[in-house]
């Protein structure tokens, strides 16, 4: 079978003084299309490192890593960015939108590196993409004038801006309240009923149980991932036990 995602033996290295710190300690896993997954784990558990690595942020010290079957671990910087234009779309904690350009035009961005569409044809594109995740007529709007959880909305209709079959959340909720939170989960659970690939690191089990996959990283390692539950979605409680019981 091939796999979206496929890492295997995977190494990330750092040099504190004279000594090394795994980030990364062997670590071997696969991701199929269509996978909600939930990376988990306390600070220095590795899980930020990893999603680092699976976005082509950063590259392994050593082991092997294909993306939607090209081996992608020892790439170039700039062979790195393409890919990530090309197959990759990001949402993070902070939303990261240029504060002084409107909704639509921060959609845009993506294709303004890549330049594969028309002006009239971006422009159509990000429109759609904001009226799907419930902000039309916002289109005009700068980041001061949308709240928290509107703001992660054109964060998330940006990352979808080049049609990557990946979608990689970073704490996605980490700055919005309970509601504005629900609220873009669900958005993330339709869009992985679509056939988006979600990779979404948190330590919010509540968060973690819209996911349909749960890792559990410590110590650079994994220490679980319910692959084997058959991809069934799991509640609050549920998580916070299988979270408890891989670092116990």
């Amino acid at each position: 079978m091939n796999h979206l995602i496929e890492i295997r033996d995977m190494y990330k290295i750092y040099a504190i003084g004279d000594e090394p710190v795994h980030a990364l300690d062997g670590v071997s896993l696969s991701i199929d299309e269509g996978e909600f997954v939930a990376i988990m784990g306390s600070s220095g558990s590795g899980k930020s490192t990893m999603l680092n690595i699976l976005g082509c942020l950063d590259v392994p010290t050593k082991g092997s890593y294909l993306l939607d079957g090209t081996q992608v671990a020892e790439r170039s910087a700039s062979e790195l960015a393409h890919i990530r234009n090309r197959k990759l779309g990001f949402v993070f904690q902070n939303f990261n939108l240029l504060p002084r350009t409107t909704a639509i035009e921060n959609v845009e961005l993506p294709d303004l590196y890549m330049g594969r569409l028309s002006v009239r044809e971006r422009h159509k594109r990000a429109k759609m993409l904001l009226e799907r995740v419930g902000l039309k007529g916002r289109e005009y709007h700068t980041p001061s004038q949308l709240s928290g959880g509107q703001q992660q909305r054109v964060a998330i209709a940006r990352a979808l801006m080049n049609n990557p079959p990946v979608l990689f959340a970073d704490e996605p909720t980490g700055n919005l309240d309970t509601k504005s939170s629900v609220e873009i989960m669900n958005l993330f659970t339709e869009l992985s009923n679509e056939g988006i690939t979600i990779v979404m690191v948190t330590h919010e089990d509540d968060i973690a149980a819209y996911a349909k996959r749960h890792i559990v990283m410590r110590d650079g390692k994994v220490m679980r991932d319910d692959l084997e539950d058959g991809g069934v979605r799991k509640t609050q409680a549920e998580v916070s036990k299988l979270v408890k019981e891989a670092l116990s």
